[in-house]
């Protein structure tokens, strides 16, 4: 954001002209990321003068892009608000998944939830929808330090996809979950199983290097 967006000069006149830009540094400022419950990096978050959310953006988009997202939410446009409103009557299933998704990032995980579960509840269960969403409740799970069940989760995508890119997306996060559970044992299991399944896949060579530091873990990684 520092190097692309933010030195954007139709980004800097908008900024200097029509809105505050205020910097925070999540990794240290842990007060601000808790208020305002960030979960990902980067996050810009819209805000009225008064403090109040009107909406976040997570991730990175071109300048282009983050400043006319940037402008529609401050008309209203693509806010969570304006979502909900579209969805009354709907059965719009790409529509609640982004509500999902919008609740998700701000910290209402039971309502995203609720919003997730929408989406399978109006479409085929096994579609990329259906897909999608079952992996954002599992990760939402695993965010939330609910390790068991975000495996329990992942695991039963596993069983019923049976093949395919969100199968091998859980199969990922299994061992991932289990190392930060702790359970050293099972982690290092579920990381060799990834990379027996997939060798040749983008994940493979950063498995097989949690593989050795769970295997060799040095004091620091150890304590």
């Amino acid at each position: 954001m520092d190097t692309v967006v933010f030195v954007d000069s139709t980004v800097i006149s908008k900024l200097t002209s029509d809105w505050i830009l205020v910097k925070v540094n999540g990794g240290e400022d842990s007060v601000s990321k808790k208020a305002h419950h960030v979960s990902g990096y980067p996050t810009t978050i819209l805000a009225q003068k008064s403090g109040e959310e009107i909406d976040r953006l997570v991730g990175y988009e071109p300048p282009e892009e983050f400043l006319q997202t940037m402008i529609d939410y401050s008309n209203g446009i693509g806010t969570l608000e304006d979502l909900l409103g579209k969805a009354k009557g709907s059965e719009d299933r790409a529509l609640f998944y982004e509500i999902a998704d919008k609740y998700k990032y701000r910290g209402g995980s039971e309502q995203a939830e609720i919003w997730y579960n929408k989406v399978l509840a109006t479409g085929k269960a096994l579609d990329s929808l259906s897909g999608e969403s079952r992996i954002a409740v599992a990760d939402m799970y695993r965010r939330a330090k609910e390790y068991d069940r975000a495996v329990e989760a992942f695991a039963a995508i596993v069983t019923d996809f049976e093949t395919g890119s969100f199968v091998q997306e859980a199969e990922i996060y299994i061992p991932y979950t289990l190392k930060a559970k702790g359970d050293t044992t099972a982690a290092i299991v579920a990381f060799e199983h990834y990379v027996e399944n997939y060798p040749e896949s983008e994940d493979a060579e950063w498995a097989n290097e949690q593989i050795e530091k769970l295997k060799n873990p040095t004091d620091t990684e150890s304590k």
